[in-house]
């Protein structure tokens, strides 16, 4: 007669004493009527599972492509190891490499018992891919074994051992004792994770040793990499900083370690800059680049005089923003979106100086009414406070030059400006063509 479990807890009657159990062995009984494994839910999909769309699965593509014993497809197969046997069925892209360790895989997966049609866990079933770090125990030990042999866009099948999946009591009742598994499973890509550990687990003695350091800060980069895919911006900002502050402090051997140094860090410090750009700090990007501007003798990549080109337009710097974008694109002619950021940045660039001079035609312009002069509402002192104040705005401005109307001004107003602008180190003239016409500008500093 087949056993048949509940999924109760289940508590011992008598306690277990650790000392018997080493030396003498003991014995004792579970109630089966009562028994609880909870180790199997993690993976296994619920049958109840309410957020499963029935109608987006297709039930075809879960039956299982071989519902005879698996000893007769072990024949059809060929041995990874003693625990694991394997068929392709469409072959991967090998020269991407297999799944390695410390890498973040995207798969797609179903699982089947011996001799059943229908799946007993499928990541189709859930509707999306599975993701998971090899190296960190997050699967089953066989899943993560059967993953390592293979490479990007394969698909292939796996018998798996009980001894790689749930062991010698399985997890009943879906799992029976000793129950090997069948997988059918797609890569479909891997990154490299890198690891955020990597630079603490120096040794105080060998942080300035730059055969121990590179490998390490090489890790942290890829650490810092997978947090940018993951949309981690800030995170990665900490694992670019920290790979560059142990890379700067190495002693370098001879030019083949600074040429790996100067390598990794320009990488680093580009990919610094865009994190920066990401987190809303358009002055630390700039920081990045003058270091970058050092390492690659004042000739950054395209990639990096973009960003600065962004970080500065972000600081309101537009006409050094347009300077870098055009730097860019004489590296990359064709690149649409450089073109787009330089159009943005002459659009801002024409709106601020078409906003900054009706502010200052509004600030100098002392309009006249017939019937009122002037001198009947301003004082000489409050007058002279004024026009003070406007030519520090307008010597803190971009502007070079400002055009204004003659007759806007008294002859006595016309008179304490010029004096005014001198002072300033700016000159007040009438233009020879129309006398109508003032220029106030600034004068060049020899």
């Amino acid at each position: 007669m087949e056993d048949t479990y509940n999924t109760n807890p289940q508590l011992l009657k008598e306690p277990l004493s650790f000392a018997d159990l080493i030396n003498a062995g003991t014995q004792f009984e579970v109630d089966t009527a009562n028994y609880n494994n909870t180790a199997y839910d993690d993976f296994v999909v619920d049958d109840n599972d309410e957020d499963v769309d029935e109608e987006a699965i297709d039930h075809e593509a879960l039956v299982s492509p071989w519902t005879r014993s698996f000893e007769e497809l072990r024949k059809l197969m060929t041995p990874v190891n003693e625990y694991i046997y394997k068929r392709i069925t469409r072959a991967g892209i090998k020269e991407q490499g297999l799944v390695p360790d410390k890498a973040r895989v995207a798969l797609r997966y179903t699982a089947y018992w011996e001799g059943q049609t229908a799946p007993f866990d499928s990541s189709m079933l859930r509707g999306t891919k599975f993701e998971f770090e090899t190296g960190q125990h997050m699967v089953l030990e066989g899943l993560e074994a059967a993953v390592r042999t293979m490479s990007v866009y394969e698909q292939s099948e796996f018998i798996i051992s009980y001894k790689l999946l749930f062991h010698e009591m399985g997890c009943p009742p879906r799992i029976k004792p000793r129950a090997d598994g069948l997988f059918k499973i797609e890569v479909i890509e891997f990154t490299l994770i890198g690891d955020e550990n990597s630079l603490e687990n120096i040794a105080p003695e060998d942080r300035n040793k730059f055969e121990v350091v590179f490998p390490k800060a090489q890790d942290m980069h890829l650490h810092g990499k997978d947090c940018v895919k993951r949309g981690s911006y800030r995170n990665a900002v900490a694992a670019f900083e920290r790979a560059i502050a142990s890379l700067n402090y190495c002693r370098l051997a001879d030019e083949k370690d600074e040429i790996k140094q100067r390598d990794l860090l320009i990488t680093l410090y580009t990919n610094l800059m865009v994190c920066n750009n990401k987190v809303n700090k358009p002055a630390s990007v700039c920081i990045a680049m003058k270091a970058l501007r050092r390492l690659t003798d004042n000739q950054p990549s395209c990639k990096a005089l973009f960003q600065e080109g962004r970080a500065l337009a972000a600081l309101g710097d537009y006409e050094q923003a347009r300077k870098s974008f055009v730097q860019a694109q004489a590296k990359q002619p064709n690149n649409k979106e450089i073109s787009e950021e330089i159009i943005k940045v002459e659009q801002r660039v024409s709106k601020y100086k078409k906003s900054v001079r009706e502010i200052w035609t509004r600030a100098l312009a002392v309009k006249k009414q017939p019937e009122k002069k002037s001198e009947e509402n301003v004082s000489n002192q409050q007058l002279k406070r004024e026009f003070e104040s406007q030519l520090k705005e307008f010597k803190n401005s971009s502007l070079q030059s400002l055009n204004m109307s003659r007759k806007m001004y008294t002859d006595k107003e016309f008179d304490m400006l010029r004096l005014l602008a001198t002072q300033f180190n700016m000159k007040l003239s009438l233009s020879p063509l129309d006398v109508d016409q003032l220029t106030l500008s600034k004068l060049q500093i020899k």
